[in-house]
Formats: C-alpha cells, sequence, structure tokens
C-alpha cells in the first residue's frame, strides 16, 4: 500500500536527485559557448588566421556531442544514469585540464574532444531520471527547468569568465571548470540513484497505477540493442524533430556560441566584457523561454503547436537582426534582440520530448540521444560555415594578429543563417503530434492495422 509518508519520501527523494545532475548540467553549456569569449585570445596565441579554423576547433564539441548521444542513451539504458554520469564528469574535468595546459592546436583539439565526450553523456541520464521518478505529464516542465540550470553555465561563460580571462587568462579558466567537474562527480556518485526501488520505494509505474507491458524490450546484449535501435531509428516520426533541432539549434550556437562577441566586439567597438553582456541576455533568454514553454507544453497537452509557433518567432527575431540597418541594429536594440534569441530557440527543447513519446517507454534513453542529437549536429555544421562565409567577405583588415570582420561580412552570414531557420521550421510543420503522451502502441497499431 502506498501511503502519504511514502509519496512524502517519494518527493522528498527527487528533488534530492536532482539537485545535482542540475548543477552538474552547468558543464555542457560552459564548453558549449566558452568559445565565443576566447576566440581572438587563441587565435593571438596560437597564431589561428582563418575564422573557418576557429570555428572547427569550436565544433569539435558539438561533432563528438551529436556522435556520442546514441552511444549515451545505450550506455544509460544498460548501466544507469548514476555510473554513466559519473564517468562522463570525470572525462570532462580531464579534457578541460588538458585544453588549459595545452601548448600546440593540436593539444587544443584533444582536450576539448575529451572534454566533449564527457559532457555530451549528461544530457540523456538526466531524461532517464525523468522517466524513471518524474511523471509524464511532469516532462516538458523538468525539461525547462534542467534547461535553466543548465543556463546558469552560459551566464558564467559569459561575462563571469571574461573578467576571469582578462584579470588572470584564459588557462585559469579551464582549471576552474575543470575542478568544478570533478567536484560534481562526487557529488553526482553519492545523491544520484538510478530508480526509485534503489532505495526502497515504489517505482513510478506502481504509484501511477501502470502496469508494465511484459512483452517489452529489455536493452541487453547485442540483439536487444540491435531491436531497440531498428525500433527507434526505423521510426518516420523520430526524425522530424531532430532535423529541426538541426536547422534551429545549429544557427543558435552559431551566433552565440562563438561568432556573436566577435560580432560585438568588431562591429560595434566593444571591449570583451561589455561583449559578453549579449550573450548572458542570450542564456536569460534560454532560462526564461525554457520552462516557460515546457509548463504551456504540459498544461496544453501540446508538443507540436509550442514548436512550430516559438521557432517562428525565433525567425522573426533574426530576420529583425539580419536587415535592421544593414545588419547592425542600434545598440539600444541589442539586448531585447538577443533575449529574444534566446526566447526563441527554447523551441528545440521540444525535440527530445517528440522524439521519446513516439517510442516505447522502455527506450527512453536510445530515444532520447537520438532527439538531442540534431542540435548538436547543427552546431558542428553552422558554426564553421558561418566562419568561412567570413572568411569569404574578409577584406583584409587585421589587428593584433586578429582577423577584423565587417558588418557586411556578418550580414551575409546572418542571411545565410536565416535560410536555414526557414528549413528548421518546415521540418517543425511535419512533427507528430503527440498530446503529451506516449502514443508508441497506437502508431505500431497503425502500421499493423
Amino acid at each position: 500500500m502506498i501511503t502519504t509518508a511514502i509519496m512524502q519520501e517519494y518527493h522528498r527523494r527527487r528533488w534530492l536527485i536532482w539537485l545535482p545532475l542540475a548543477l552538474a548540467f552547468l558543464t555542457p553549456y560552459f564548453h558549449r559557448t566558452v568559445m565565443g569569449v576566447v576566440t581572438d585570445n587563441l587565435m593571438r596565441d596560437f597564431a589561428i588566421e582563418r575564422a573557418s579554423e576557429m570555428g572547427n576547433l569550436a565544433s569539435i564539441y558539438f561533432y563528438t556531442y551529436a556522435v556520442m548521444q546514441l552511444p549515451a542513451g545505450i550506455l544509460t539504458d544498460r548501466f544507469g544514469p548514476r555510473l554513466i554520469v559519473t564517468a562522463a564528469l570525470v572525462t570532462a574535468s580531464l579534457g578541460a585540464f588538458f585544453f588549459s595546459w595545452s601548448g600546440s592546436i593540436a593539444g587544443l583539439y584533444a582536450g576539448r574532444f575529451f572534454a566533449s565526450l564527457g559532457v555530451s553523456l549528461i544530457y540523456v541520464s538526466i531524461v532517464k531520471i525523468h522517466a524513471e521518478w518524474f511523471r509524464l505529464r511532469e516532462f516538458g516542465t523538468m525539461t525547462g527547468l534542467i534547461v535553466v540550470a543548465g543556463s546558469a553555465g552560459f551566464l558564467l561563460s559569459a561575462t563571469p569568465l571574461a573578467y576571469v580571462v582578462d584579470a588572470f587568462g584564459w588557462r585559469t579558466a579551464f582549471v576552474l571548470i575543470g575542478c568544478y567537474s570533478m567536484l560534481m562527480a562526487g557529488f553526482c556518485w553519492l545523491m544520484v540513484r538510478d530508480r526509485p526501488v534503489d532505495v526502497g520505494l515504489p517505482s513510478l509505474a506502481e504509484i501511477e497505477g501502470i502496469e508494465r507491458d511484459a512483452g517489452s524490450q529489455q536493452v541487453n546484449g547485442r540483439s536487444g540493442i540491435g531491436r531497440a535501435l531498428k525500433t527507434v531509428l526505423g521510426n518516420p516520426h523520430t526524425w522530424w524533430p531532430v532535423l529541426a533541432a538541426v536547422a534551429i539549434y545549429g544557427v543558435y550556437m552559431a551566433f552565440m556560441g562563438i561568432w556573436a562577441v566577435p560580432y560585438f566586439m568588431q562591429v560595434y567597438g566593444m571591449p570583451r566584457t561589455e561583449a559578453a553582456n549579449y550573450i548572458m541576455a542570450m542564456a536569460l533568454g534560454t532560462m526564461v523561454g525554457g520552462p516557460l514553454l515546457g509548463v504551456i507544453s504540459d498544461r496544453l497537452g501540446l508538443r507540436r503547436g509550442p514548436y512550430i509557433w516559438n521557432t517562428v518567432f525565433f525567425l522573426a527575431v533574426w530576420l529583425v537582426l539580419t536587415v535592421w540597418n544593414g545588419g547592425k541594429p542600434p545598440v539600444w536594440a541589442l539586448y531585447p534582440l538577443c533575449f529574444g534569441i534566446g526566447l526563441g530557440v527554447s523551441g528545440v527543447n521540444m525535440a527530445v520530448a517528440c522524439t521519446k513519446e513516439v517510442n516505447p517507454p522502455e527506450l527512453t534513453g536510445i530515444a532520447a540521444g537520438v532527439g538531442n542529437s540534431g542540435g548538436f549536429v547543427g552546431a558542428a555544421l553552422m558554426q564553421p560555415a558561418f566562419g568561412w562565409v567570413l572568411d569569404r567577405q574578409w577584406q583584409g583588415a587585421m589587428e593584433h594578429g586578429v582577423r577584423i570582420y565587417s558588418q557586411q561580412a556578418f550580414q551575409v552570414a546572418f542571411g545565410g543563417c536565416a535560410l536555414v531557420l526557414v528549413l528548421g521550421l518546415l521540418c517543425t510543420l511535419m512533427i507528430k503530434e503527440t498530446g503529451c503522451r506516449n502514443i508508441s502502441r497506437e502508431l505500431a497499431r497503425t502500421v499493423v492495422g
């Protein structure tokens, strides 16, 4: 019998488990955007001349992250999130230390790769915890809340990081994030538990009176993994939210993750710390948009609609940035525009929910991994592509060994990003509405029928 005392303990425990994961989730977001603040330092210290080469260094994070999402899902389903997230944080910590100590470009690539390898495993582990400890109708809200936690990493990698870089150097910044990651690894190992039954509590299925499907697949062994992959990857409804995220998040991270700070410094003549303030505005936009959209989605019982309308909003804001005064809006408009960009990209938070809810519940890890991969594929492609456009428009200006790009160069790059967002919007129109519930059985019956 599930008593009131058991329910109270259940609710208390799930938040104690969620807290260290939320704090650990700062690290992926920090590594995601740190390159934008240290771009000119690295280009100067390592004689990196071309924007496209800097884009390639930054995009290593996103290639690694994207490639690892499917293995992350398999590992999390097989070994549980507690072990995976702890190992992930240790790996990320070592990568940050290696990056800070590097004396060559090859060393920078290696350090960034290992940091990326580690943090790429964290989000899917959190999704698995959400699936085991939180109700399905809470999923959108919890996705929004974890975005708020992660976006604190955006904030730290903006103005605070700019101050650290100016005062102590960029290497010190990476040592600090490496220490933080190692601390969070220990915290997660001590506090996180994979399932309620691991601490003597009834499962979520028992609490909600749901009977497990006796025929559900077990992701154990090569054959089990093969069947699981075939189920998720062979489902056509898996892919539309992923493809939309490729475009939407790719544009966002091309700008916020690497080229926004150079844009504000070179086009507006801002110092680094002032330019980094606009990164904070975008981060605040995601911190507001993530939970707000999640609550709206859960309350309305819709996934596809919020994804579409948020993308429309993002495209509108981006077009304003692109066309107003030839790609140089007045300074007073920059904070609202950057905040709006952060709000607009929040729609990609629906990608994992849309993917997870069209696939069997026992394959949550794999489905979440696939759903989460799209944005990072997009970022990996868009960051060097944005740099390539800048290089093509470069007019030969240099300052302190760093290329200076014109307002026109940035406007051309912004225009290309607008076209990519249009493609993303078209993909959102093809998404299957789930009604905030798992519809995999209904889809299976439709196929059989």
